[in-house]
């Protein structure tokens, strides 16, 4: 069915620990257009937007985009939800959004898939691989229907609700969800990038693999080359969300 999937890959160039991590090269391609490509690759997604913020410092974003062909949507830079929502709005004919980070430069199309069968099959307003992690940090997929991002746009009062698109979904028990597991529980392993340690090893993985890799590929590698995998393994996962849930307080009053 075509207009079924819109994936929004969120994107920006301010981060904390590793400014412009996004638009990191290797082998002369960003890492953000690495993942676009991986993403490419999905059988089910219909279209992808990147979804930056409409602060300046972003406008390499928006041109990157008009390098590589590819649609750019700006929005609030910190109310990420509202963001997500207004995109969606410039898209009204698909029924249901991905999201996916930008920071995820080898995501995995196939897992991409799986999550996207499981969410047709169980009928859920969301459906992801991260309600009980198993998979590598950096293969992050969420699926949900447009209703009930705009129900999340229009009544998520905390911050952390707004700065994490999916997180009053997942908290409110109206929605149905449902979430998939790997074979085996992989999530000590880093395939993402959020520092420079992360960065060396996606370097590492991109440039001794082929293209069309898949996560257990990259994990096959790192397992054989222990120092290397060892570089991040001691970084705590979704640190930006615990420290949202600690500073959390109510932004938006009804």
């Amino acid at each position: 069915m075509k207009n079924n999937y819109l994936c929004i890959i969120q994107a920006r160039i301010s981060s904390t620990r590793l400014p412009g991590k996004v638009l990191k090269k290797v082998n002369g391609i960003t890492l953000l257009e690495y993942e676009i490509k991986r993403v490419k690759k999905s059988k089910k997604i219909d279209k992808i937007v990147i979804a930056t913020s409409d602060k300046k410092v972003d406008d390499i974003i928006e041109r990157f985009c008009k390098k590589i062909s590819i649609n750019c949507f700006r929005g609030s830079e910190e109310d990420v939800l509202d963001r997500y929502y207004q995109c969606t709005l410039k898209y009204p004919k698909f029924k249901n959004i991905i999201r996916v980070t930008g920071d995820c430069p080898l995501i995995d199309s196939k897992v991409i898939d799986k999550v996207l069968v499981f969410f047709e099959k169980g009928k859920y307003d969301y459906a992801s691989n991260v309600l009980e992690e198993t998979y590598p940090d950096g293969m992050d997929i969420e699926v949900f229907s447009k209703p009930a991002l705009e129900d999340a746009a229009r009544n998520a009062m905390l911050l952390s609700e707004r700065e994490h698109v999916t997180l009053y979904i997942r908290n409110n028990k109206k929605f149905k969800k449902g979430s998939i597991k790997a074979k085996k529980d992989y999530s000590g392993f880093r395939l993402t990038v959020d520092n420079q340690d992360d960065l060396a090893i996606i370097r590492f993985l991109i440039k001794n693999t082929e293209p069309n890799a898949n996560f257990l590929d990259y994990i096959s590698l790192l397992t054989k080359n222990p120092k290397i995998m060892l570089k991040n393994m001691h970084i705590i996962r979704n640190e930006g969300l615990l420290k949202s849930l600690k500073e959390d307080k109510i932004v938006k009053i009804f």
